[in-house]
């Protein structure tokens, strides 16, 4: 009997087919694998919600900050060796990270909480240190994956009536993946406005999961996965204040400006 073979175009043609279906699969792996990512930093930011209205109700109404001097330069990563977080060798006043680091040691929760777990362009790391003996993260850059809520306002917005209570609408965002910042060009989170291009919008997004979006905690404790950072109340844009200035006090009271920034 005479045995047909396979002719060479359709050996190409089953490998392409084969090729094809292989990226389809990777592609869908990979979309499973950054929603589970998505979903544990929901997670991480839900619990944090429910550490801060625990820290408020034990602490007579008081949010998690450090020393807080009305009107003064914002500072970051200060006094972090000293184990007392309110003392002189502590953090400097208006320290943006030591309020997150209070937190975590107040509410003896995992380091990891305040990371976000993609760590495919952030590269994040636990804090190394036991909380309860410093005042600070050992490096900020490194151990804290969240931007907060800025809890010291200047007296300006004071006089307009913002205040950090328990009770913050559900549109005022408390925390939510890093701020981009305005490191790079391509990372200008002054950027975007409402109507502007979707590579505009992009700019704003954090870089904590591709540039692809961000969770926010709201100010109702729920968690909400955002496609732009104009996500605020009324649509502000959640990284910068209502005059598009970044690392800088909010303006009134329903604005929420978070940092620090990347």
């Amino acid at each position: 009997m005479k045995r047909r073979a396979f002719s060479l175009i359709e050996v190409l043609v089953v490998i392409a087919i084969i090729m094809i279906l292989m990226g389809i699969l990777l592609a869908t792996i990979e979309r499973v694998r950054h929603q589970a990512y998505r979903a544990r930093c929901a997670s991480n930011l839900r619990q944090v919600g429910q550490s801060i209205l625990m820290y408020v109700n034990e602490n007579h109404g008081e949010w998690p900050r450090t020393t807080y001097v009305p009107g003064a330069p914002l500072t970051k990563g200060t006094g972090g060796a000293a184990p007392d977080p309110f003392g002189p060798a502590g953090p400097a006043p208006n320290d943006l990270t030591a309020n997150a680091f209070l937190l975590l040691r107040a509410a003896k929760l995992p380091s990891q909480m305040v990371m976000c777990p993609y760590n495919d362009v952030n590269v994040f790391e636990p804090e190394p240190a036991n909380p309860l003996t410093r005042s600070n993260f050992t490096d900020y850059h490194k151990n804290l994956g969240y931007s907060f809520v800025n809890p010291y306002p200047d007296p300006a917005a004071v006089a307009k009536g913002y205040r950090m209570t328990a009770r913050l609408g559900a549109e005022f965002a408390v925390a939510a993946d890093l701020n981009p910042g305005t490191s790079t060009p391509r990372d200008d989170v002054t950027a975007p406005t409402p109507g502007a291009p979707s590579a505009v919008q992009k700019k704003a997004l954090s870089r904590n999961h591709e540039k692809s979006g961000q969770n926010v905690l709201y100010g109702d404790a729920h968690v909400q996965w955002q496609n732009t950072a104009l996500c605020g109340t009324r649509g502000d844009n959640i990284y910068t204040n209502r005059s598009n200035e970044v690392e800088a006090s909010p303006i009134d009271k329903d604005d929420s400006v978070l940092l620090p920034t990347n």
